[in-house]
């Protein structure tokens, strides 16, 4: 089987987190972290892909890449700004606290991060002569941030100033808390601090990838806290969404309402946004594959761009319309090129794609991938433990699905995008079998 057709994939090697997603110039430009010697995850270089329609990337090869003595040992995620026509690029800059002798490119002892920055005249050239630190490593003393687990620089403007969150973590009662630490500038180069998120009801030790941002009115924050579920069974760290309060002349912010996952398919991690050339909120977000693509030497997988909408006070997310216009022609067989299924799901309702199970089961929609996965997950040099059975929490009333097959990946919007339950499959077969669903209709790119 070879890679999926619309959804963006490195070129080779090792890929996680969206980084620097912007419309910039006429053209989307999306980073990631890539490290390009291996399918594991090693020393952090930023990848670069451009686009004009969120479907079809150009590979430019490698925009950022360690070579200062405060980011020789990687350079982490961030995000991307324009700023009087330049592209200012935001990261964490690491230092290995040790080396591990036996593979420089893995961490012996403990990170060393500090927050940086890069402008690009044209958005494709980057010096890395001109990389400086905006803010540099706290100290094990200090009351404030964390010396290691600082990261994640994301940006945006806001009136006439500019604002920074940034994922951290800190100890209190003899144990580790997330945190968001919140910067201000005036001219995007030269940034202070000027609060802090906190919410030790969030039984989580660190906040990775906060974004926050305006959707319809309503201020939201996205994040990705780590170790949030103990289940023995699903990866421990996942992204969720969050109704906030702030203000933003005192940066005061606090959550107003439980997080909530942005995906029930437990595979998406490390999302971030950006705003379309139509002025929508859109997110892409890393789906984690637990080994590489079927095809070949490459790992890591995005979503499809998502358009954000508030809904009854609930955070929905509906395909990018430029994606979702292409499936068009409405067929009757079934394949593995890409192919969008919709239909109406009733109680005890069963669709099997290629042996991968969706039901409807006590008012959930359920999966089941345990034949289309693989039985031993890595992620990030370790052993991982990664679920093979999702569900969406309870829907009242009907249950309309619109369902996005790419042969390695699923992506289910349930009723308008008010859930989203995406999972990684293996081995998909070409088959689609269905019983007790109403108004089934295929649909092909062409």
């Amino acid at each position: 089987m070879s890679r999926p057709e619309l959804h963006f994939t490195p070129v080779h090697n090792w890929m996680n987190d969206p980084n620097g997603f912007i419309y910039y110039n006429g053209e989307y430009h999306l980073f990631y972290q890539y490290f390009p010697y291996d399918i594991k995850w090693g020393t952090m270089h930023w990848g670069h892909k451009t686009s004009k329609n969120l479907i079809h990337w150009k590979d430019e090869g490698v925009a950022l890449y360690p070579s200062k003595d405060f980011d020789r040992n990687g350079c982490f995620s961030g995000s991307a700004i324009e700023v009087d026509g330049k592209m200012y690029i935001y990261y964490t800059a690491i230092i290995y606290s040790k080396l591990n002798p036996q593979n420089i490119h893995v961490s012996g002892d403990g990170l060393i991060a500090s927050q940086a920055m890069i402008i690009s005249e044209d958005g494709y050239t980057f010096d890395p002569d001109t990389k400086k630190v905006i803010i540099p490593t706290f100290s094990k003393d200090d009351l404030l941030g964390h010396i290691s687990n600082t990261r994640d620089p994301k940006v945006w403007k806001e009136t006439d100033q500019y604002y920074m969150v940034v994922g951290s973590q800190y100890e209190a009662s003899e144990k580790m808390h997330g945190e968001v630490l919140i910067y201000t500038s005036k001219d995007a180069i030269d940034w202070h601090y000027s609060n802090r998120l906190i919410d030790e009801s969030i039984d989580s030790n660190m906040w990775e990838c906060p974004d926050m941002f305006e959707v319809d009115g309503q201020r939201i924050l996205i994040m990705s806290p780590e170790n949030i579920v103990n289940d023995g069974e699903n990866y421990p760290s996942h992204a969720t969404w969050s109704i906030v309060n702030f203000n933003n002349e005192t940066c005061e912010a606090s959550i107003v309402q439980k997080p909530q996952f942005l995906d029930y398919g437990l595979d998406l991690y490390a999302p971030q946004t950006t705003i379309d050339k139509d002025g929508n909120r859109i997110v892409i977000a890393w789906l984690r594959m637990p080994k590489c693509g079927e095809d070949g030497d490459w790992i890591g997988l995005y979503t499809f761009p998502r358009v954000l909408y508030m809904k009854d006070n609930h955070l929905c997310f509906k395909v990018h319309p430029n994606v979702d216009k292409l499936f068009k022609h409405k067929v009757k067989d079934f394949s593995l090129s890409p192919r969008k299924i919709s239909c109406t799901m009733n109680l005890d309702s069963y669709l099997n794609i290629g042996g991968f199970e969706i039901t409807f089961k006590d008012n959930c929609i359920c999966t089941n991938r345990e034949k289309v996965f693989t039985q031993a997950a890595k992620l990030f040099n370790d052993e991982s433990q990664v679920g093979k059975r999702f569900k969406t929490p309870r829907i009242n009333g009907e249950c309309h699905i619109d369902i996005y097959v790419d042969k390695q990946v699923i992506e289910i919007y349930v009723n308008d995008g008010k859930y989203v339950l995406s999972n990684i499959v293996y081995d998909l077969k070409e088959e689609l079998n269905y019983q007790n669903i109403n108004d089934l209709k295929l649909y092909a790119i062409k």
